[in-house]
Protein backbone atom coordinates (compact mmCIF):
# COMPACT_ATOMS: atom_id res chain seq x y z
CA UNK A 1 0.00 0.00 0.00
CA UNK A 2 2.51 2.35 0.52
CA UNK A 3 4.16 2.47 -2.82
CA UNK A 4 0.58 2.96 -4.02
CA UNK A 5 0.19 5.86 -1.87
CA UNK A 6 3.95 7.12 -2.86
CA UNK A 7 2.35 6.78 -6.75
CA UNK A 8 -0.75 8.39 -6.28
CA UNK A 9 1.02 11.65 -4.46
CA UNK A 10 3.78 11.58 -7.34
CA UNK A 11 0.62 11.86 -9.95
CA UNK A 12 -1.36 14.36 -8.10
CA UNK A 13 1.97 16.70 -7.70
CA UNK A 14 2.91 15.95 -11.48
CA UNK A 15 -0.93 17.14 -11.89
CA UNK A 16 -1.00 20.36 -9.77
CA UNK A 17 2.57 21.53 -10.36
CA UNK A 18 2.83 21.29 -14.26
CA UNK A 19 2.45 24.69 -14.90
CA UNK A 20 2.29 27.73 -11.69
CA UNK A 21 2.08 30.44 -13.97
CA UNK A 22 -0.99 32.72 -13.27
CA UNK A 23 -1.98 30.24 -10.65
CA UNK A 24 -3.92 31.71 -7.83
CA UNK A 25 -4.10 30.98 -4.47
CA UNK A 26 -7.64 30.67 -2.25
CA UNK A 27 -7.49 30.23 1.60
CA UNK A 28 -10.43 27.96 3.03
CA UNK A 29 -10.41 26.18 -0.62
CA UNK A 30 -12.37 27.66 -3.53
CA UNK A 31 -15.99 27.14 -3.47
CA UNK A 32 -17.82 24.76 -5.92
CA UNK A 33 -19.32 26.53 -8.50
CA UNK A 34 -20.97 22.84 -9.49
CA UNK A 35 -22.85 23.01 -5.59
CA UNK A 36 -22.59 22.41 -1.98
CA UNK A 37 -23.58 19.17 -1.69
CA UNK A 38 -23.67 16.08 -3.63
CA UNK A 39 -25.03 12.76 -3.65
CA UNK A 40 -23.75 9.68 -5.02
CA UNK A 41 -25.19 6.08 -5.56
CA UNK A 42 -23.03 3.08 -4.75
CA UNK A 43 -23.09 -0.43 -6.93
CA UNK A 44 -19.98 -2.80 -6.80
CA UNK A 45 -17.97 -5.50 -4.94
CA UNK A 46 -15.10 -6.70 -2.71
CA UNK A 47 -12.48 -7.73 -4.91
CA UNK A 48 -10.36 -9.83 -2.52
CA UNK A 49 -10.41 -10.49 1.15
CA UNK A 50 -7.80 -11.98 3.26
CA UNK A 51 -8.59 -12.40 7.44
CA UNK A 52 -6.14 -14.04 9.50
CA UNK A 53 -6.11 -14.65 13.46
CA UNK A 54 -2.88 -16.69 14.86
CA UNK A 55 -2.75 -17.83 18.51
CA UNK A 56 0.46 -17.19 20.13
CA UNK A 57 0.71 -17.39 24.10
CA UNK A 58 -1.32 -17.94 26.56
CA UNK A 59 0.10 -16.51 29.70
CA UNK A 60 -1.73 -19.48 32.31
CA UNK A 61 0.16 -21.88 30.28
CA UNK A 62 3.10 -19.75 30.48
CA UNK A 63 3.00 -19.75 34.09
CA UNK A 64 2.01 -22.93 34.75
CA UNK A 65 5.33 -23.93 32.90
CA UNK A 66 3.84 -26.25 30.12
CA UNK A 67 4.99 -26.01 26.52
CA UNK A 68 2.97 -29.10 25.69
CA UNK A 69 -0.69 -27.05 25.90
CA UNK A 70 1.09 -24.33 24.13
CA UNK A 71 1.20 -26.02 20.84
CA UNK A 72 -2.40 -26.73 21.27
CA UNK A 73 -2.46 -22.77 19.62
CA UNK A 74 -4.59 -22.25 16.52
CA UNK A 75 -4.27 -20.27 13.51
CA UNK A 76 -7.83 -19.60 11.67
CA UNK A 77 -7.70 -17.50 7.63
CA UNK A 78 -9.86 -17.31 5.08
CA UNK A 79 -9.06 -20.80 3.54
CA UNK A 80 -10.33 -22.51 6.74
CA UNK A 81 -13.92 -21.35 5.76
CA UNK A 82 -13.66 -21.38 2.20
CA UNK A 83 -14.45 -17.93 1.60
CA UNK A 84 -14.69 -16.27 -1.84
CA UNK A 85 -13.08 -12.77 -2.68
CA UNK A 86 -16.12 -11.61 -4.59
CA UNK A 87 -19.38 -10.43 -2.61
CA UNK A 88 -21.18 -7.84 -3.83
CA UNK A 89 -21.47 -4.36 -1.88
CA UNK A 90 -24.24 -1.36 -2.56
CA UNK A 91 -25.01 2.04 -0.69
CA UNK A 92 -24.88 5.42 -1.01
CA UNK A 93 -21.95 9.10 -0.26
CA UNK A 94 -22.98 11.94 0.60
CA UNK A 95 -20.46 15.12 0.97
CA UNK A 96 -20.85 18.50 1.63
CA UNK A 97 -18.22 21.62 0.77
CA UNK A 98 -18.19 24.83 2.92
CA UNK A 99 -15.33 27.73 3.49
CA UNK A 100 -12.61 25.67 5.21
CA UNK A 101 -14.89 22.37 5.85
CA UNK A 102 -15.69 19.69 4.21
CA UNK A 103 -17.66 16.62 5.16
CA UNK A 104 -18.11 13.26 3.60
CA UNK A 105 -19.88 10.25 4.46
CA UNK A 106 -20.15 6.79 2.92
CA UNK A 107 -22.10 3.82 4.11
CA UNK A 108 -21.80 0.57 2.15
CA UNK A 109 -23.73 -3.09 2.76
CA UNK A 110 -22.78 -5.92 1.95
CA UNK A 111 -24.18 -9.47 2.46
CA UNK A 112 -21.48 -12.56 2.23
CA UNK A 113 -21.99 -15.81 2.91
CA UNK A 114 -20.19 -19.35 2.76
CA UNK A 115 -20.87 -23.40 2.65
CA UNK A 116 -17.54 -25.03 4.08
CA UNK A 117 -16.41 -28.19 5.85
CA UNK A 118 -14.34 -28.17 9.08
CA UNK A 119 -10.93 -29.04 8.33
CA UNK A 120 -10.20 -29.64 11.57
CA UNK A 121 -11.97 -29.05 14.78
CA UNK A 122 -13.51 -25.48 15.57
CA UNK A 123 -13.44 -23.98 18.88
CA UNK A 124 -15.04 -20.66 18.37
CA UNK A 125 -16.06 -18.48 21.20
CA UNK A 126 -19.22 -16.10 20.57
CA UNK A 127 -20.72 -13.27 21.64
CA UNK A 128 -24.02 -14.14 22.05
CA UNK A 129 -25.22 -17.51 23.56
CA UNK A 130 -25.96 -21.32 22.60
CA UNK A 131 -28.51 -23.36 24.36
CA UNK A 132 -28.30 -26.62 24.96
CA UNK A 133 -30.69 -29.13 27.31
CA UNK A 134 -31.19 -25.77 29.83
CA UNK A 135 -27.62 -24.71 30.27
CA UNK A 136 -26.29 -21.91 28.03
CA UNK A 137 -23.28 -21.65 26.69
CA UNK A 138 -20.71 -19.21 24.68
CA UNK A 139 -18.29 -21.91 23.45
CA UNK A 140 -18.71 -23.50 20.36
CA UNK A 141 -17.30 -26.54 18.45
CA UNK A 142 -17.84 -27.57 14.24
CA UNK A 143 -16.29 -31.08 14.50
CA UNK A 144 -13.67 -32.68 11.87
CA UNK A 145 -15.29 -33.34 8.42
CA UNK A 146 -18.78 -31.34 9.76
CA UNK A 147 -20.64 -29.07 7.24
CA UNK A 148 -21.92 -25.62 7.91
CA UNK A 149 -23.46 -22.66 6.52
CA UNK A 150 -22.42 -18.90 7.85
CA UNK A 151 -23.66 -15.52 6.42
CA UNK A 152 -22.86 -11.56 7.44
CA UNK A 153 -25.43 -9.22 6.86
CA UNK A 154 -23.28 -6.08 7.61
CA UNK A 155 -22.45 -2.46 6.82
CA UNK A 156 -19.09 -0.56 6.72
CA UNK A 157 -19.70 2.92 7.35
CA UNK A 158 -16.89 5.91 6.94
CA UNK A 159 -17.21 9.55 8.38
CA UNK A 160 -15.05 11.97 7.20
CA UNK A 161 -14.44 15.49 8.47
CA UNK A 162 -12.05 17.45 6.17
CA UNK A 163 -9.98 20.99 6.86
CA UNK A 164 -8.89 22.87 3.78
CA UNK A 165 -6.42 25.25 4.03
CA UNK A 166 -6.72 26.36 0.46
CA UNK A 167 -7.59 25.78 -3.04
CA UNK A 168 -4.91 26.63 -5.94
CA UNK A 169 -6.62 27.41 -9.15
CA UNK A 170 -4.69 26.94 -12.74
CA UNK A 171 -6.54 29.54 -14.98
CA UNK A 172 -10.14 28.23 -15.53
CA UNK A 173 -9.14 24.47 -16.75
CA UNK A 174 -7.05 23.36 -13.32
CA UNK A 175 -7.98 23.16 -9.48
CA UNK A 176 -6.04 21.54 -7.00
CA UNK A 177 -7.50 21.09 -3.15
CA UNK A 178 -5.32 19.38 -0.46
CA UNK A 179 -7.02 18.78 2.68
CA UNK A 180 -6.24 17.40 6.64
CA UNK A 181 -8.72 14.66 7.48
CA UNK A 182 -9.99 13.07 10.46
CA UNK A 183 -12.86 10.37 11.10
CA UNK A 184 -13.96 6.95 11.91
CA UNK A 185 -14.21 3.86 10.44
CA UNK A 186 -16.98 1.18 11.53
CA UNK A 187 -17.86 -1.86 10.16
CA UNK A 188 -20.84 -4.33 11.86
CA UNK A 189 -23.83 -6.31 11.33
CA UNK A 190 -25.66 -9.53 11.93
CA UNK A 191 -24.00 -13.20 11.63
CA UNK A 192 -25.33 -16.46 11.56
CA UNK A 193 -23.87 -19.88 12.20
CA UNK A 194 -25.68 -23.22 11.13
CA UNK A 195 -23.23 -26.50 11.73
CA UNK A 196 -26.75 -29.04 12.40
CA UNK A 197 -28.48 -29.50 15.65
CA UNK A 198 -26.62 -29.49 18.71
CA UNK A 199 -25.37 -33.00 20.03
CA UNK A 200 -23.49 -32.66 23.04
CA UNK A 201 -20.78 -31.50 25.08
CA UNK A 202 -16.93 -31.64 24.96
CA UNK A 203 -13.98 -29.79 26.98
CA UNK A 204 -11.15 -28.02 25.65
CA UNK A 205 -7.57 -26.64 26.98
CA UNK A 206 -7.18 -26.45 30.73
CA UNK A 207 -8.85 -25.62 33.12
CA UNK A 208 -11.70 -27.57 30.79
CA UNK A 209 -13.83 -25.34 29.05
CA UNK A 210 -17.24 -26.53 28.31
CA UNK A 211 -17.43 -26.12 24.29
CA UNK A 212 -21.45 -27.35 22.60
CA UNK A 213 -20.61 -29.50 19.66
CA UNK A 214 -22.56 -28.44 16.46
CA UNK A 215 -25.70 -26.14 16.64
CA UNK A 216 -26.74 -22.39 15.67
CA UNK A 217 -26.17 -18.88 16.62
CA UNK A 218 -26.99 -15.30 15.68
CA UNK A 219 -25.66 -12.67 17.14
CA UNK A 220 -24.72 -9.07 16.27
CA UNK A 221 -21.00 -7.98 16.30
CA UNK A 222 -18.99 -4.55 15.37
CA UNK A 223 -16.10 -2.63 15.32
CA UNK A 224 -14.86 0.73 15.14
CA UNK A 225 -11.56 2.43 14.34
CA UNK A 226 -10.81 5.97 14.53
CA UNK A 227 -8.82 7.56 11.29
CA UNK A 228 -6.63 10.69 10.35
CA UNK A 229 -4.35 11.63 7.42
CA UNK A 230 -4.68 13.71 4.49
CA UNK A 231 -5.75 14.08 0.73
CA UNK A 232 -6.29 15.50 -2.55
CA UNK A 233 -8.90 16.56 -5.07
CA UNK A 234 -7.89 17.46 -8.47
CA UNK A 235 -10.66 19.52 -11.01
CA UNK A 236 -9.32 18.89 -14.70
CA UNK A 237 -11.85 21.26 -17.16
CA UNK A 238 -13.77 24.47 -16.60
CA UNK A 239 -16.26 23.75 -13.67
CA UNK A 240 -19.18 25.18 -16.34
CA UNK A 241 -18.42 22.38 -18.70
CA UNK A 242 -18.18 18.42 -18.45
CA UNK A 243 -14.82 18.44 -16.37
CA UNK A 244 -13.17 15.28 -14.51
CA UNK A 245 -12.84 15.39 -11.18
CA UNK A 246 -10.26 12.92 -9.50
CA UNK A 247 -9.75 12.26 -5.18
CA UNK A 248 -6.91 10.48 -3.37
CA UNK A 249 -7.14 9.97 0.30
CA UNK A 250 -5.32 8.48 2.41
CA UNK A 251 -6.17 7.19 6.22
CA UNK A 252 -4.53 5.48 9.10
CA UNK A 253 -4.30 4.57 12.66
CA UNK A 254 -1.50 3.82 14.89
CA UNK A 255 -2.81 2.62 18.17
CA UNK A 256 -1.16 0.83 21.43
CA UNK A 257 -3.68 0.63 24.53
CA UNK A 258 -6.96 -1.17 24.99
CA UNK A 259 -9.20 -3.30 23.14
CA UNK A 260 -12.60 -1.06 25.16
CA UNK A 261 -12.59 1.87 22.55
CA UNK A 262 -12.91 -0.22 19.81
CA UNK A 263 -15.35 -3.61 19.89
CA UNK A 264 -18.88 -4.27 21.57
CA UNK A 265 -17.22 -7.58 22.24
CA UNK A 266 -18.25 -8.48 26.12
CA UNK A 267 -14.65 -10.41 26.62
CA UNK A 268 -12.33 -8.95 28.87
CA UNK A 269 -10.43 -5.96 27.46
CA UNK A 270 -7.01 -7.32 25.97
CA UNK A 271 -4.35 -4.85 25.02
CA UNK A 272 -4.00 -4.03 21.63
CA UNK A 273 -1.67 -2.80 19.40
CA UNK A 274 -2.79 -1.85 15.76
CA UNK A 275 -1.74 -0.46 12.26
CA UNK A 276 -4.67 0.48 10.25
CA UNK A 277 -4.28 1.89 6.70
CA UNK A 278 -6.89 2.82 4.61
CA UNK A 279 -7.23 4.33 0.94
CA UNK A 280 -9.20 5.34 -1.29
CA UNK A 281 -9.18 6.60 -5.03
CA UNK A 282 -12.05 8.03 -6.60
CA UNK A 283 -12.78 9.38 -10.46
CA UNK A 284 -15.53 10.93 -11.74
CA UNK A 285 -16.80 13.24 -15.04
CA UNK A 286 -19.21 15.64 -13.75
CA UNK A 287 -21.91 16.70 -16.66
CA UNK A 288 -23.05 20.19 -15.70
CA UNK A 289 -26.88 21.17 -16.11
CA UNK A 290 -29.10 24.51 -15.51
CA UNK A 291 -30.21 22.69 -12.61
CA UNK A 292 -27.92 20.26 -11.94
CA UNK A 293 -24.76 18.35 -12.03
CA UNK A 294 -24.44 14.85 -12.98
CA UNK A 295 -21.83 12.39 -12.35
CA UNK A 296 -20.48 8.87 -13.44
CA UNK A 297 -17.19 7.39 -11.97
CA UNK A 298 -15.66 4.65 -10.16
CA UNK A 299 -14.02 4.57 -7.12
CA UNK A 300 -11.04 1.52 -5.94
CA UNK A 301 -10.67 1.40 -1.99
CA UNK A 302 -7.54 -0.68 -0.14
CA UNK A 303 -7.93 -1.29 3.32
CA UNK A 304 -5.46 -3.30 5.73
CA UNK A 305 -5.32 -3.55 9.77
CA UNK A 306 -3.09 -6.15 11.66
CA UNK A 307 -2.06 -6.39 15.17
CA UNK A 308 -1.84 -7.70 18.41
CA UNK A 309 -4.07 -8.79 21.40
CA UNK A 310 -2.77 -9.58 24.49
CA UNK A 311 -3.67 -10.30 28.07
CA UNK A 312 -2.93 -7.58 30.14
CA UNK A 313 -3.19 -9.26 33.56
CA UNK A 314 0.39 -9.38 35.09
CA UNK A 315 -0.83 -10.84 39.13
CA UNK A 316 0.37 -14.14 38.78
CA UNK A 317 -2.92 -15.05 41.18
CA UNK A 318 -5.42 -13.69 39.27
CA UNK A 319 -4.23 -15.23 36.14
CA UNK A 320 -4.06 -18.79 37.97
CA UNK A 321 -7.85 -17.91 39.29
CA UNK A 322 -8.94 -16.47 35.97
CA UNK A 323 -7.40 -17.85 32.93
CA UNK A 324 -8.01 -15.73 30.22
CA UNK A 325 -7.27 -17.38 26.25
CA UNK A 326 -4.39 -17.71 23.69
CA UNK A 327 -3.30 -13.74 23.41
CA UNK A 328 -3.46 -13.27 19.00
CA UNK A 329 -1.63 -11.75 15.87
CA UNK A 330 -4.85 -11.24 13.68
CA UNK A 331 -4.53 -9.25 9.98
CA UNK A 332 -7.18 -7.77 7.68
CA UNK A 333 -7.48 -6.75 4.25
CA UNK A 334 -10.39 -5.74 2.16
CA UNK A 335 -10.35 -4.08 -1.22
CA UNK A 336 -13.21 -2.98 -2.96
CA UNK A 337 -14.28 -1.18 -6.38
CA UNK A 338 -17.46 0.46 -7.38
CA UNK A 339 -19.27 2.61 -9.57
CA UNK A 340 -20.90 5.98 -8.48
CA UNK A 341 -23.67 7.61 -10.39
CA UNK A 342 -24.26 10.82 -8.25
CA UNK A 343 -26.06 14.22 -8.55
CA UNK A 344 -24.97 17.66 -7.23
CA UNK A 345 -27.28 20.39 -5.41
Amino acid sequence: MKQAVCSVVAAVLAIGTGSVRGAELVWGGAPREEADMQVRALVGAAFHFKGMVEETERKFYTRQGDPISMQGAETYDQDDFETDDLFGMAGLSFSAAWPWFRLQLDSVFMNPSIEATARRDYYLTLNDSISYRGHDYDHFMIPDGEHFDAEFFGNMTELTLMLVPFSVRQDDWLEVTPSLELGIIAIGGRYEIDAGESRGITTYQYPPEEFVIGGSVKDWAGIGVPQWGGGVEVRLGAADKTHLDLQAHYLFCIYDGSTSCFTTAKHRDKDLDLDHRNLRLRAEVRFPSEKRTWSVGVQAQFIETDGTLESSETDPKKIAAAPERFDKVFAFELNTVLATVGVMF
